[in-house]
Order: C-alpha cells, then structure tokens, then sequence
C-alpha cells in the first residue's frame, strides 16, 4: 500500500527511466517547483522537479525544510526515508 500519493503520473514515471531536461514547465512551475508526489499523511512532505538556473533537479520539501538532488534515485530514498518517518510502518 503506497503511502504517497503520484501528482504527475507522466513525469514520475519519466524521472525514474531517462532525463527530465526535455520536461517543460509552465510559469507557475518554474517559480514553484513541479509536485511529483506528496506524502498521504502529511501534505508538507512533497517531492518536487525544479529548475535551478535552466537545470532540472529534484526537490524534497518537508515542513520549511528542503533539499536539492540531481538524481532521481536519490531524491526518491530521501523521500521514501522522510515518509518512513512521518508514517512508521505498523507492526504485523
């Protein structure tokens, strides 16, 4: 059971195969970032596709903290890491 939730299926799925530099945004987008996926359980923890200075990178964003990745993989550990923590997995 997943414990996040996919906000855009396509780039998502893209992230995780081949390069992002090809995605394009909107204004909206470049000034706040692309949500890709977002905690069920706390909305502040969202994993982002951001531009930095004409360069794709990916952004956890948790609370008022947040942090860069230039890779998908680990910007996605650092993201299942934080869910793991805002949703412990329950005892069986």
């Amino acid at each position: 059971m997943m414990n996040y939730k996919i906000i855009n299926k396509p780039v998502f799925e893209q992230a995780q195969v081949r390069s992002v530099s090809d995605v394009e945004f909107t204004e909206e987008q470049l000034q706040e970032g692309m949500k890709l996926a977002v905690s069920k359980v706390d909305p502040t923890l969202a994993l982002y596709l951001i531009d930095a200075e004409g360069k794709k990178k990916f952004e956890v964003r948790w609370d008022d903290s947040s942090e860069l990745f230039n890779g998908w993989y680990s910007a996605w550990d650092n993201f299942t890491w934080c869910l793991g923590i805002v949703e412990p997995p329950k005892e069986q």
